[in-house]
């Protein structure tokens, strides 16, 4: 029988919580799991093959940088299930979450936890067909946080509805943020949160007004709030649209950010 749920988690130097986490995504019922073992120094691919075999390995190699968009993606495009839940490495699910889910699966939803705290940040089930038609995650983020905000906004963009299950059907298992900013260029988490929040508020102003990036200027437009937000920096990022007419005259858009101190504020 077609699994319901492909629940998908990802990998690169997290073993120790996986080992921990994923007898219990194994224990789901109506579910497959995959797990994208993303250049793990941990060998994960081989410990899931070799204790789970039933388990899915997406493997990836030669990704010193950890980009989980990229990573959650692949795992998105060896699915079979009609619903994906993404798990991070390190979260545990209860026996019963399937059954808590079960009455809000319908067309044109998805749910997260409630409360969301950062922890469980990354949890997230919507449809295949939701998942695709917004595009999947944003593989121009780097860093930690913010892709999976950025995916929301999206699904809410396209008249998606959000509905919620207990949060306590989830344990996110503790870590200090080292762990979080590993295999990153950028390891000042503050400054790779501005830097993400700055192009995820940018793009989203963009799909306001009817742009849909390219993947290549998703990648200029992240290289331009980095640019603004990191040391030595600018200070501003510019956005000028392409004019349209409007009513026999150009309308011209231009999208301005800049980055002010505290006292400069008013």
């Amino acid at each position: 029988m077609a699994p319901l749920i492909s629940v998908v988690t990802t990998c690169k130097g997290r073993l120790e919580h996986l080992k921990v986490t994923l007898p219990h995504m194994m224990a789901l019922p109506d579910c497959e799991v995959i797990v994208v073992d993303y250049d793990c120094p941990d060998g994960a691919g081989d410990w899931v093959r070799a204790t789970y075999p039933e388990a899915r390995v997406v493997q990836v190699g030669d990704r010193r940088v950890f980009n989980v968009s990229r990573a959650r993606n692949l795992g998105v495009a060896a699915a079979n299930a009609p619903w994906l839940l993404m798990l991070d490495a390190d979260v545990i699910a209860v026996s019963g979450l399937v059954d808590m889910l079960r009455p809000a699966m319908q067309r044109g939803v998805y749910l997260l936890p409630d409360p969301r705290p950062s922890d469980l940040g990354g949890t997230l089930l919507v449809t295949r067909e939701d998942f695709d038609a917004v595009g999947g995650y944003d593989e121009a983020f780097e860093g930690w946080g913010s892709e999976d905000q950025d995916l929301i906004a999206r699904l809410d963009h396209a008249g998606r509805v959000i509905r919620t299950f207990p949060a306590y059907a989830l344990t996110g298992l503790r870590h200090d943020d080292d762990m979080r900013v590993s295999f990153h260029e950028v390891t000042d988490l503050d400054a790779n949160r501005a830097v993400n929040s700055l192009y995820r508020a940018a793009k989203m102003d963009l799909l306001r007004q009817g742009v849909t990036l390219a993947p290549e200027q998703a990648r200029e437009l992240y290289a331009g709030a980095r640019a603004a937000i990191l040391p030595g920096g600018s200070s501003k990022l510019e956005i000028r649209l392409p004019p349209r007419s409007i009513a026999d005259r150009a309308l011209e858009v231009t999208f301005s950010y800049r980055l002010a101190a505290p006292e400069d504020q008013s």
